[in-house]
C-alpha cells in the first residue's frame, strides 16, 4: 500500500484565521478561557467573545493552540458504510494473521494505529488514520477517521467485510496481496456488482427485492430512492430525446412510500432510469420487533459496481410499539446480523439475476 510518509505543509494559521476560528460556536468559552490561561491572562466571563478573538488573534500562538482549536472545530467522524466480497483460498488463520502482523508494522511506521482482535476463527483489523483536506480552512484540515477489516469465516473461506471508503479498500487489497504471495495461491474473490447486467430493470429489480425479501425481516417503508441514467455518448442516436442537449443524470426521491409514487414508476418503466441508492424502513419478525433503518448503494453508478449498506439507526420497541421519535446507533450484534442477512441476499439476486437476464438475452436471438 502507497503511503506517504511526508507531503506537502499545511497553511500556518493566521491572525484571521484565529480570530475567525475563536468566533465559532464550537469553540466554546472554556476553551478560550484555558488559551488565555497558559499566558497567564485573566479572562471575565462577561466579556465579549469578539473581543477575546480580536485580542488574542494579535498573540503569539503555537502548535498546542492550533491543536486545541482544531479538536473543536474538527469534523466530528460519520459511521460508514460497510461493503464485502467472498474470498477463497486465504488458507489457515495463522498465515492470515502473519499477513495481519505484517500490514500492522508497516502502517504504524507511517503513524496509524492498528488494533488487531480475534474471536474463534474470524479475525478484526481496527485502523485510526489520518486524511488531509486541503480544500477546508486550516484547522479543519486533518481528519482522524477510524477503518476496520474483517474476516468472517464461512463455509467457502472467507467473507472480508471492511469500511467502504478508498483508504479502507486500499488496506484491504494491500493485505490480501500479502496473504496471496505468503500461501503462493490465487486468491478467489466474489463482489456484489451488476456490471454485467446493464438491463435496467433487472437493476431495478435487484433493489426492490432486496428491500422487500431480506430473509427475517419486514419491509415497513421506502424512504429515499436515487435513479440514474447514464448520457448517451456523443456519437449515439439519441431518438427519444426531442432536446439532445437536455439529459437527466440521477433524480432522488424522499419521502413516504416512495416506490409506489407514479412519477417514479414513469421514469423507471419509459425513460429506462434503474436505481442506484435506496433507504428504507424493515421490522424484525421474530424478537422485540424493533425497526431498522437501512441504505444500501452501488458506489459507480453506470456499471453498479461498489455496493455497500449501512444500519443507520434503530427505533426499538417497547410493549410491541415502536415510537418514531426514540432512536438509537446500532449495536455490534445488530449490523453483524443485518450485514449477513444482505450480504446473503444480494449474492443470490445477483446469481438469479443473471440468469434472467442470459435467458431474455437468449430469447432476442
Amino acid at each position: 500500500m502507497k503511503k506517504h510518509l511526508h507531503g506537502p505543509s499545511r497553511y500556518f494559521a493566521t491572525d484571521k484565521n484565529i480570530f475567525d476560528a475563536l468566533n465559532q460556536h464550537k469553540v466554546d468559552i472554556p476553551t478560550i478561557m484555558e488559551l488565555f490561561g497558559r499566558r497567564n491572562i485573566i479572562v471575565g466571563k462577561k466579556t465579549p467573545r469578539e473581543a477575546l478573538a480580536n485580542y488574542f488573534a494579535r498573540l503569539p500562538h503555537d502548535y498546542y493552540d492550533h491543536k486545541d482549536i482544531s479538536a473543536r472545530l474538527g469534523i466530528a467522524p460519520r459511521r460508514e458504510r460497510i461493503t464485502s466480497m467472498d474470498v477463497t483460498g486465504v488458507g489457515e488463520k495463522e498465515e492470515l494473521q502473519i499477513a495481519v502482523e505484517q500490514l500492522k508494522q508497516e502502517l504504524e511506521a507511517v503513524g496509524e494505529v492498528v488494533h488487531v482482535s480475534s474471536e474463534g476463527d474470524n479475525l478484526s483489523v481496527h485502523v485510526q488514520y489520518s486524511t488531509v483536506d486541503y480544500k477546508l480552512n486550516e484547522f479543519s484540515q486533518v481528519q482522524v477517521r477510524d477503518g476496520t477489516v474483517e474476516f468472517v469465516k464461512s463455509a467457502e473461506g472467507y467473507v472480508v467485510r471492511n469500511t467502504q471508503n478508498d483508504y479502507m479498500n486500499d488496506v484491504r487489497e494491500t493485505l490480501l496481496g500479502k496473504i496471496e504471495t505468503a500461501t503462493e495461491v490465487p486468491l478467489t474473490k466474489a463482489t456484489v456488482s451488476l456490471f454485467d447486467i446493464p438491463s435496467p430493470k433487472l437493476r431495478s429489480k435487484f433493489f426492490h427485492e432486496l428491500v422487500t425479501n431480506l430473509p427475517g425481516y419486514q419491509r415497513l417503508d421506502v424512504t429515499d430512492v436515487y435513479i440514474y441514467k447514464a448520457k448517451p455518448d456523443d456519437d449515439a442516436d439519441d431518438s427519444t430525446s426531442s432536446d439532445p442537449d437536455t439529459h437527466v443524470e440521477r433524480v432522488f426521491l424522499r419521502g413516504n412510500g416512495v416506490t409506489r409514487s407514479e412519477l417514479l414508476n414513469d421514469l423507471l418503466d419509459k425513460e429506462d432510469y434503474y436505481i442506484i441508492k435506496i433507504g428504507w424502513a424493515t421490522k424484525e419478525i421474530t424478537g422485540a420487533g424493533d425497526v431498522y433503518d437501512i441504505e444500501a448503494v452501488f458506489a459507480d453508478p453506470k456499471d453498479c459496481t461498489g455496493f455497500s449498506f449501512i444500519l443507520s439507526r434503530v427505533f426499538p420497541a417497547e410493549e410491541g410499539k415502536v415510537s418514531p421519535t426514540r432512536r438509537r446507533p446500532p449495536s455490534k450484534v445488530e449490523i453483524n446480523a443485518i450485514s449477513r442477512v444482505i450480504e446473503s441476499k444480494s449474492r443470490d439476486l445477483v446469481i438469479k439475476l443473471r440468469e434472467e437476464f442470459a435467458q431474455s438475452s437468449a430469447g432476442d436471438i
